[in-house]
């Protein structure tokens, strides 16, 4: 959320606000932003989530279409789709259940056919008064589908068959329908719109394991391909046998029969027994082991749930991969690190936030990096003027930084010692305490060279990186190093602020 709200303009965030605060008055968009930062629990609560999940009290094809839209935007790495590929994933999703529903032999493995034989007369009974489904029908039908163990997806092929998906006569929804239901996603606070280049909608960090589970969405199909890949071939064919699938071809071939299937990750591995289960989870590092099977099949999901794609954000420079995942490295989110392939050791994770910040330094803000000489000396400097210079250091911790006196003589140490004067020593950590903030005014006081020391979170100092060019009114914008030229904390806001007048 702290790096979308400061891309979305008043009526936007306005509708996030509305979504789960009620009488709140504000007149600016920094207002807003804050706001929401500052009830963020309230905004991320499962129940409220859950409830606003329900679209029983909406039309057919606004309810239809917001779970189009989700379902598209979950099949995305980040949950996050610019406003035209997430208008064509939605008519691409309808036109893939509509083929899909012409399929006799894809439909009789889909679904058990007692179960698809009992929901479709129900199914038809109750379309069959009016053209629309009225709350208590949509309610009857949801609880007589889990009682028969079939999936949203298996009503919308049984729909197709009566010619009522996605609309009646199994047309197509409209650009202006599905417009009508990003709005509706909004004031649910489901979704975020905001713009850089475009415009792009996104399912919020905080929010989305949540939404995922309550939608049975459990993993994207590119992460659960990973997952099966490290399945043995015995394994896929079991699991392909539970639904009286072809178990013939080669690995990748019934992988995708798999997942064409709509089999959860979690019903496929319920075919493996208890020992088959560990045997995996001794294979994925530092996951847990121990549990009932339920749990197993949980962990498992969950490790495969973190792993992203592995490609770099930056070809050209391999530094990149460590600097996507700059906050891990900063809070030493061993399992983030290890699942991505990050770190090989925990030892690893000082040198690569090093890394990675030198990489922002140099690559996203276009300063140039000087030479560091001997051993003892800070992790990165950069030119100030031509007289001065400005010092960093990264101090990675699992919990807030406290600043510890090792480190402030250490500190002290590297700014006496530089042959130029330290204008600003810069200390980058995960979180820090309010005894910090103490400790970097007392350690200029104690440099004798009025140097300032700002403690900074790599969370904000990635935000700078990547927002600072949106600042300028230059045709070729040049990052300004006053930005961060204070001393004690810099926040986001501050940033912000110091950005508005710098650059």
């Amino acid at each position: 959320m702290a790096d979308v709200l400061p891309k979305m303009s008043k009526m936007y965030l306005g509708r996030i606000v509305d979504s789960f605060l009620r009488d709140v008055r504000m007149d600016s968009e920094e207002e807003i932003r804050d706001i929401i930062l500052r009830n963020i629990d309230e905004f991320q609560n499962k129940e409220r989530i859950v409830k606003k999940l329900d679209f029983s009290d909406e039309s057919r094809d606004v309810a239809l279409l917001n779970e189009m839209i989700l379902m598209s935007l979950m099949e995305q790495q980040g949950y996050i789709s610019t406003e035209n590929n997430l208008y064509e994933m939605v008519e691409s999703l309808e036109k893939e259940i509509l083929i899909q529903s012409e399929d006799e032999t894809f439909l009789d493995k889909a679904m058990p056919a007692d179960s698809r034989s009992v929901f479709s007369a129900v199914l038809e009974a109750a379309w069959k008064k009016d053209d629309m489904l009225n709350a208590h029908e949509m309610n009857i039908l949801n609880v007589l589908r889990k009682e028969l163990k079939l999936s949203k997806h298996n009503q919308y092929l049984l729909e197709c068959k009566i010619g009522r998906f996605p609309r009646k006569g199994n047309k197509l929804h409209t650009t202006q329908q599905i417009g009508k239901s990003l709005i509706n996603l909004q004031t649910r606070g489901l979704i975020l719109r905001f713009r850089e280049d475009t415009s792009y909608y996104i399912i919020p960090e905080e929010i989305e394991r949540t939404m995922r589970y309550e939608m049975g969405v459990e993993l994207r199909n590119e992460v659960y391909k990973k997952l099966l890949e490290d399945l043995n071939n015995d394994q896929l064919k079991n699991i392909l046998s539970q639904i009286e699938a072809s178990i013939s071809g080669r690995k990748n071939e019934l992988i995708e029969r798999i997942i064409s299937h709509n089999i959860l990750p979690s019903t496929a591995l319920n075919v493996l027994g208890t020992v088959e289960l560990t045997d995996v989870l001794r294979n994925l590092e530092g996951a847990k082991i121990s549990g009932t099977k339920e749990n197993k099949i949980q962990n498992i999901i969950d490790f495969y749930e973190k792993l992203s794609t592995p490609s770099l954000s930056d070809p050209t420079d391999e530094r990149s991969r460590l600097y996507d995942f700059y906050e891990d490295l900063a809070s030493r989110d061993y399992k983030a690190l290890r699942v991505n392939k990050i770190i090989d050791k925990d030892v690893d994770v000082e040198n690569h936030f090093e890394e990675a910040t030198r990489y922002l330094f140099e690559k996203k803000l276009n300063i140039p990096l000087l030479d560091l000489k001997g051993t003892r000396h800070a992790d990165g400097k950069v030119q100030f003027n031509t007289k001065e210079v400005i010092l960093w250091d990264n101090k990675s911790t699992e919990e807030p930084y406290t600043f510890p006196e090792d480190h402030f003589k250490q500190f002290l140490r590297y700014i006496r010692s530089d042959s130029m004067r330290v204008t600003l020593f810069l200390v980058i950590v995960q979180d820090y305490t309010k005894e910090a903030v103490a400790q970097a005014q007392k350690l200029k006081a104690f440099s004798e060279e009025d140097t300032d020391v700002a403690l900074i979170k790599a969370a904000d100092l990635k935000y700078v990186a990547e927002q600072w060019r949106t600042f300028s009114k230059m045709n070729t914008p040049e990052f300004n190093l006053q930005v961060f030229n204070i001393t004690g904390e810099l926040t986001q806001n501050q940033l912000m602020s110091r950005m508005q007048w710098a650059l």
